[in-house]
C-alpha cells in the first residue's frame, strides 16, 4: 500500500491516480540509500516507517523516513542529532535504540534505528491475547517501571501514546515493552496533521487543553488513559472515568487508575516510581492468599475431640470427590482425546493441498560421458504466501551426502577429466497428475517416461523452482553429537503459488523438550514415493505420538518411510514442529552387524533453525543453494594467476565474473579478498557480508569486515569489532580477535610480531602491525612488514595476497618521493633483491609442502597409533621447526607414551618462546608440573605451578591451578567448569594426570573419560586422554 500525499487515501502499489482527489500518485519507495525497504509498518502524511536491510553489510535496521510534509530541514535534523546522543545514555534494556539520523540522496531525513519484530496493539486486543488480567497488568508494570527510569534520568515523554509503547514477544511467547522515546514529539508547530491517537491525547488531556505547562505527572495521565484503552480494547474513548467505573476491577487498580486520570495534577501520584510499585503489589495480590485467609488457616480449634470428627467428615467427604473426580477425569480425557483426534482430521484435511512431491535427478558428466546417475523422492510443504517451501537437505540436494558421487569425481580428476555436475527437480502439489503408469512396461525409461515434469515446478522451466537455501551441515564431532539429525533441511521457492492453498503455520518459538509426552501429531508425506502411488499426487496422512524429545530432535511413533523424508509434522493446535529426517535404525548382534529401518520410530528435525534460516531469506540475506561446482578449482586458479602478477583490478574483475556464473562459497571470498586487493573496500565489504551470511561461523570473513571498517575510520561503530573482542580463549575465532587487539592498541606492537604459533599466523601479525605504521605514515617501517609477511605466508594463502597489494601501494608512493637517480636506482636494487629472496624462500616452502603434504597424508589416515604419531610428528618438526603448534603436539604425544624427558624437552623449548596466551600456551605450564609429578618430584612441580600462578593472567586457567595445589576443591572447579566443553576437557584432563602422579590411576580414568565427553577430538588434550586411558587399563590388565 501507499499514500497520496495530498489526500491520504491509500491505494494499491499500482495505482497511478488517487480515487479520492484524482491526484498523480508516484510508485511507492523502494530504497532509502543503500538501504532496501522490506516491508513498511505504518505510512502517514509526515512520515513512513518500514524495515530495511544494508544490502552491502546484510545490517537489518528500522527507517522513519519524514516527508517535506513533517518539516524536518537542516536545522531540525541537527536538533534531532544532538537528543539522538541523550537518548544513547539510557539503558540498553527497554529503550528502542536510534542509531543516526542521515540525509537521503534524494534529500529527505531519516532516522536509522534497530530492527525489532514488533506486535501489534490491535492485533493483539482482537486475538484476545489482552483479555487475560494478569498479562495486561505485567505489560503496565513493565511500562510503568521503564518510564520510572525515564523519569529518573530526567526525562519524560509529553504526548506520550500508545504507538510509543512498543510489544515484542521473546523466546518464551511472553510478552515484553519496550519505549520508543523522542526527546520532541513535533518537528513543525504548524503540521496541521497529528495522528488519530495523537489528536485525540490532545483534545482530552487536560493539561493540554487547560494549557498548562507539560512535565512528570502529565505523562502519569497519558499513561492512565493508555491503561484504560487497552482494558476497554477501546482506542477511540474520550471519558475515561467513566470507563474506570464501568470495568470490573480490583479495588486497588481502580483507585490507581483514578488518581492517575485526576484534572488536577497535584492529585496524581507523585512519581511513576509509585505506580510501579503499586502495579507490583496488585500483581503479587492476584498470586497469594489473603492475610485473612492465612490468619484462619493458622488457627488450632478448641477440643481434640471436634477436630477429630471433623476430620473423619472431611476424608468421607474427599472419597466422595475424589470418585466423582475420578468419572469426571475419565470423561474428559475420552472427550479431550476425542477433540485432538478431530482437530488433527481438520488441518490434515485443511493443508493437504498445500504439501508436494519431490523428485530430485542428478549426475556428473566429464565430456560427453555420464559416469554417475542418482535419483530420490521426498516431500515438500508450503509455508509462506511468497513461494517459500520447507523440505530436508538431503531430499532437495542428496548429493552432498552422497560419498559416491565425490568419490566419482576424485576418480575423474586423477584421470585428468572435469567432472561436470549437473540435477533438476520437480515437485508436484496433491492432487496434480505425476505419475505415467505406462513407463512400468518400458525397457530402461528415462526420468521423463516415468514422471508428467511438462506440469511441475521446475528448476528447468516454467512454473520455476529453485534452491533458495541449504543449512549448513555440522562438521565437528561435537557438533554432530549435539545435532545428529545434522540440521537436516532446506528451503525451496516456487514462483508462484497455486490458488486456494494455506500456507502450513510454523511454531515459531518452540523449545523441543517442552514438548509432552505422547502428544498427538500428525504426519503428512508421501511414504515409498511413487510406489505406493497411482497417477496422480496423493497425500498420506500417519498419525501419532510424541515419544521422546531433545535439543535437537523429536522422536515419534508415526509410521514413516523413505518418501516423508522433508514432510512436515504438526500438532493438535495446527501448527508444524518438526520436519521428518528419517527413521531409527536397529543394529543387529553379530560379525556383519546389518542396520534394518525402524519404521514406527520416526526422527524428526525441531522447526526452529528452519524458521530462522526462512526469517533471513525473507529479510534480503544471501544463502548458498547446495548445488556443487567442480570447476571451481580451475577458477581459483585463473584468479590467483592474475593476483600473483599484482593485476588486481583483472583478477577482481574475473572473480567477479567466476562468481556470476557460479556462486559458490569459495568464490564469493574470493571475490572479496581481491575487491578488497584493489582497494574497492565497499565491494568487499559487500561480498564477505555474503560469505559470513552463508556460514555465521566464517570468522575470516567476519575479521575481514572489521578490518575494512577499520581502514575507513567506521571501527568504533563496527558490530564486528565488538563481536571480535569479545571472543575468548575457547572460541574458534582466538586468533582474529587477537588480530582485532592488536588494531585497537590493546597489545604493543612487539609482543605481537613474537605471539605466532604458525607462519600463516606469522605473517597475519606482520600485516597488522604494518597497517598501524601506515597509519602512522612510517612508510619504510610498513614496507619491511609487509615484505616479511610476503616471505613467511604460504604462496597461496591470502594474507600473502593482501600484503602484496599493500606492498606494491606503499613502493608506488615511495618512488613518487625519490628525486634523483641514484636514489631511484638503489631502491630499484633493493626491490630485486627482495624479490630474488622471495622466489627463493617460496622454492623453498613449495618443496616443503610436499614433504608435509605425504607426512599429514599418513595422520589423516586415522590408523596409526601413538608411536606413529609421534614419529610423523617428530619428522614434521625437522621441516618446520619454528611451529609452535608441532612443538606443543610432541610436548603432549611424549607425555601420552611417557616419554617424561622428551615431553619435558618440548614443553622447555615451547615456553621460551613468546606466544600470546591461549588455550595451547596456558595448557603447557600444567602438562609440565603434572609431568613432574607423575615422576615423584613435587617439590619441583610446586614451583612451577608457582610461577605459572604469577605470569598466567586467565582466570579458567587460575582455578585449574588452584586445584593442583590444593586451594580448590573438585567440587568447586566442577561447578566453575559448568557445561563449557572446553573448560570440562582441560580440568578433567589435568585432574586426571595430577591423580595418576598421585597414585590412584582407577580415579583418573574417571576423570579422563569425563574429558572425553566433551568431544572436543581436534584437541590436543583430548588425544592425550584418550591414550592415557589405554595405558592405564593395559598397565590394570597386566596386573591381573
Amino acid at each position: 500500500m501507499k499514500l497520496c500525499q495530498k489526500c491520504d487515501q491509500p491505494v494499491a502499489e499500482e495505482i497511478t491516480t488517487c480515487p479520492s482527489c484524482g491526484s498523480a500518485i508516484l510508485g511507492g519507495r523502494k530504497y532509502i540509500d543503500d538501504y532496501r525497504i522490506v516491508d513498511v509498518l505504518h505510512e502517514g502524511h509526515s512520515s513512513f516507517l518500514c524495515r530495511a536491510i544494508r544490502e552491502r553489510t546484510q545490517e537489518l535496521v528500522m527507517i522513519r523516513l519524514f516527508t517535506p510534509e513533517s518539516g524536518v530541514d537542516e536545522q531540525v535534523a541537527r536538533r534531532l542529532k544532538r537528543e539522538l546522543e541523550q537518548i544513547r545514555k539510557l539503558p540498553a534494556d527497554g529503550f528502542v535504540r536510534h542509531h543516526a539520523i542521515r540525509r537521503s540522496s534524494d534529500g529527505l531525513w531519516y532516522r536509522i534505528s534497530e530492527w525489532i519484530n514488533t506486535e501489534n496493539w490491535g492485533s493483539l486486543l482482537a486475538a484476545g491475547r489482552l483479555q487475560d488480567s494478569g498479562v495486561l497488568i505485567d505489560l503496565f508494570h513493565q511500562t510503568a517501571s521503564i518510564l520510572a527510569e525515564l523519569h529518573d534520568q530526567g526525562h519524560f515523554i509529553p504526548h506520550l501514546i500508545l504507538n510509543d509503547i512498543i510489544v515484542v514477544k521473546n523466546e518464551r511467547n511472553e510478552l515484553k515493552i519496550k519505549i520508543d522515546y523522542k526527546l520532541s514529539r513535533f518537528f513543525d508547530p504548524k503540521l496541521d496533521r497529528p495522528g488519530a491517537m495523537l489528536k485525540n491525547l490532545m483534545d482530552s488531556h487536560p493539561d493540554i487543553v487547560d494549557q498548562r505547562p507539560l512535565d512528570f505527572r502529565s505523562d502519569i495521565w497519558s499513561l492512565g488513559k493508555i491503561f484504560v484503552e487497552l482494558l476497554t480494547a477501546d482506542l477511540e474513548a474520550r471519558d475515561f472515568l467513566a470507563k474506570v467505573d464501568e470495568l470490573d476491577l480490583p479495588d486497588e487498580l481502580a483507585v490507581l487508575l483514578k488518581v492517575m486520570l485526576a484534572e488536577d495534577p497535584d492529585m496524581r501520584p507523585r512519581s511513576m516510581a509509585e505506580i510501579a510499585d503499586s502495579l507490583a503489589r496488585i500483581q503479587r495480590s492476584r498470586h497469594g492468599k489473603s492475610p485473612a485467609e492465612t490468619a484462619i488457616g493458622q488457627r488450632v480449634p478448641p477440643r481434640a475431640v471436634s477436630r477429630l470428627r471433623t476430620i473423619v467428615k472431611l476424608l468421607a467427604a474427599a472419597v466422595f470427590v475424589l470418585v466423582v473426580a475420578g468419572f469426571v477425569f475419565w470423561f474428559q480425557m475420552g472427550q479431550r482425546q476425542e477433540d485432538d483426534a478431530a482437530g488433527l482430521k481438520k488441518y490434515a484435511n485443511k493443508y493437504a493441498d498445500s504439501v508436494a512431491f519431490l523428485v530430485t535427478e542428478y549426475w556428473l558428466e566429464a565430456g560427453d560421458v555420464r559416469y554417475y546417475h542418482n535419483l530420490t523422492e521426498g516431500t515438500a510443504f508450503l509455508v509462506d504466501p511468497d513461494g517459500y517451501m520447507l523440505t530436508g537437505r538431503h531430499v532437495a540436494c542428496p548429493w552432498l551426502e552422497d560419498t559416491t558421487l565425490f568419490a566419482t569425481a576424485e576418480y575423474l580428476k586423477l584421470s585428468n577429466l572435469t567432472p561436470h555436475f549437473g540435477y533438476r527437480i520437480f515437485l508436484w502439489f496433491d492432487g496434480e497428475k505425476a505419475f505415467n503408469r505406462v513407463a512400468s512396461m518400458m525397457q530402461n525409461p528415462e526420468l521423463t517416461d516415468v514422471y508428467f515434469t511438462d506440469i511441475a515446478y521446475s528448476t528447468e522451466e516454467t512454473p520455476r523452482l529453485k534452491i533458495a537455501a541449504v543449512a549448513k551441515t555440522p562438521s565437528q564431532t561435537r557438533q554432530l553429537l549435539s545435532s545428529p539429525l545434522r540440521d537436516d533441511f532446506a528451503v525451496l521457492k516456487i514462483d508462484s503459488v497455486p490458488p486456494g492453498l494455506t500456507p502450513l503455520p510454523l511454531e515459531l518459538a518452540m523449545d523441543p523438550q517442552n514438548i509432552s509426552k505422547l502428544a498427538p501429531v500428525i504426519a503428512l508425506g508421501f511414504p515409498l514415493g511413487r510406489r505406493t502411488q497411482e497417477d496422480t499426487v496423493n497425500v498420506s496422512v500417519t498419525s501419532g505420538h510424541v515419544r521422546r524429545t531433545f535439543k535437537n530432535l523429536i522422536q515419534v511413533d508415526a509410521s514413516v518411510h523413505g518418501g516423508n523424508s522433508g514432510g512436515p509434522i504438526i500438532d493438535t493446535r495446527g501448527k508444524v514442529i518438526g520436519i521428518v529426517a528419517g527413521v531409527a535404525m536397529d543394529t543387529s548382534q553379530g560379525v556383519m552387524q546389518p542396520a534394518a529401518p525402524m519404521w514406527d520410530i520416526g526422527m524428526v528435525l525441531p522447526i526452529g533453525k528452519a524458521v530462522e534460516l526462512l526469517i533471513e531469506l525473507k529479510a534480503g540475506r544471501t544463502k548458498w543453494n547446495g548445488v556443487l561446482d567442480f570447476s571451481v578449482e580451475n577458477a581459483m586458479q585463473q584468479i590467483r594467476e592474475k593476483a600473483v602478477a599484482g593485476k588486481w583490478a583483472e583478477a577482481m574483475k574475473t572473480a567477479d565474473e567466476k562468481l556470476a556464473q557460479s556462486p559458490q562459497p569459495t568464490l564469493v571470498t574470493a571475490a572479496g579478498m581481491m575487491h578488497f586487493c584493489a582497494a574497492d573496500y565497499q565491494g568487499a565489504k559487500q561480498l564477505f557480508s555474503q560469505t559470513l551470511s552463508m556460514d555465521a561461523d566464517d570468522y575470516q570473513a567476519r575479521w575481514m569486515l572489521y578490518l575494512i571498517d577499520w581502514l575507513v575510520d567506521d571501527s568504533a561503530a563496527s558490530v564486528h569489532r565488538r563481536i571480535l573482542l569479545d571472543f575468548d580463549w575457547q572460541s574458534d575465532a582466538e586468533f582474529q580477535s587477537y588480530l582485532a587487539r592488536v588494531l585497537e592498541k590493546l597489545i604493543d606492537e612487539e609482543s605481537a610480531l613474537q605471539s605466532w604459533y604458525n607462519f600463516s599466523e606469522k605473517s597475519w601479525l606482520n600485516l597488522v602491525v604494518g597497517l598501524l605504521h601506515i597509519r602512522r605514515d612510517e612508510w619504510t617501517a610498513a614496507e619491511n612488514l609487509m615484505r616479511e609477511a610476503m616471505l613467511v605466508a604460504d604462496p597461496d594463502a591470502w594474507e600473502y595476497f593482501l600484503a602484496r597489494a599493500q606492498l606494491d601501494e606503499l613502493q608506488r608512493r615511495r618512488r613518487a618521493t625519490l628525486n634523483t637517480e641514484s636514489q631511484w636506482n638503489r631502491y630499484n636494487s633493493e626491490i630485486k633483491d627482495f624479490e630474488k629472496a622471495f622466489e627463493d624462500a617460496k622454492t623453498g616452502k613449495l618443496a616443503r609442502r610436499e614433504k608435509l603434504v605425504a607426512l599429514y597424508t599418513k595422520i589423516a589416515d586415522g590408523a596409526v597409533d601413538l608411536k606413529e604419531k609421534l614419529a610423523i610428528m617428530a619428522q614434521t618438526h625437522e621441516v618446520i621447526p619454528d611451529n609452535r603448534n608441532i612443538l606443543a603436539a610432541l610436548a603432549y604425544y611424549s607425555a601420552a607414551g611417557e616419554d617424561w624427558s622428551d615431553s619435558l624437552g618440548f614443553i622447555k623449548k615451547f615456553l621460551q618462546t613468546r606466544v600470546r596466551q591461549n588455550a595451547r600456551s596456558m595448557s603447557m605450564g600444567l602438562l609440565e608440573a603434572c609431568v613432574l609429578n607423575y615422576q615423584g618430584n613435587d617439590e619441583a612441580a610446586q614451583k612451577i605451578l608457582e610461577n605459572y600462578g604469577s605470569r598466567i593472567r586467565n582466570p579458567w586457567f587460575l582455578d585449574i591451578h588452584d586445584y593442583l595445589r590444593g586451594k580448590l576443591t573438585e567440587q568447586s572447579l566442577k561447578k566453575k567448569a559448568g557445561e563449557a566443553p572446553e573448560k570440562l576437557l582441560t580440568a578433567y584432563t589435568f585432574m586426571g594426570f595430577w591423580e595418576e602422579g598421585s597414585g590412584r590411576p582407577e580415579v583418573a580414568i574417571k576423570h579422563y573419560k569425563e574429558a572425553l565427553e566433551s568431544f572436543l577430538d581436534d584437541w590436543l588434550e583430548y588425544d592425550f586422554a584418550r591414550e592415557r586411558i589405554k595405558k592405564l587399563k593395559k598397565a590394570a590388565g597386566a596386573d591381573r
